[in-house]
């Protein structure tokens, strides 16, 4: 499989994960408590689908930063000048640990990914 078929199966498959629940907080979403770099690579895979305007990100009163599934606009309303949003977080060993911590997240929702060997 290249990267861009694999870039793809991550993306849809955080995709279907979303459509299984109402919303969800970022960090439960994307965080595996025992892998930093797949956590790192889970945001990345998210940030596809907030690009295509196909999850959204909202704040709950609590503070709580939640992730939703939802419709892209059509692209009639693209086209009128509707614009998606995005951001950029800062996301280091550290507020990967306090994350875990703070949500006591003890099992990823995105399924560990076995690592491949070096060269394959």
């Amino acid at each position: 499989m290249n990267s861009d078929d694999e870039l793809r199966v991550r993306v849809d498959e955080i995709s279907r994960l979303l459509d299984t629940v109402e919303a969800i907080n970022l960090f439960r979403l994307v965080i595996g408590p025992c892998d930093f770099g797949q956590s790192v690579e889970n945001i990345y895979h998210l940030s596809f689908l907030v690009r295509d305007g196909t999850c959204s990100f909202r704040v709950a009163e609590n503070g709580e930063p939640l992730v939703a599934r939802c419709q892209p606009c059509p692209h009639e309303e693209r086209a009128k000048g509707v614009k998606y949003n995005q951001l950029v977080m800062e996301f280091d060993m550290a507020t990967w640990r306090r994350a875990i911590n703070i949500f006591d997240i003890r099992h990823p929702f995105i399924p560990h990914r076995a690592r491949r060997p070096a060269g394959s």
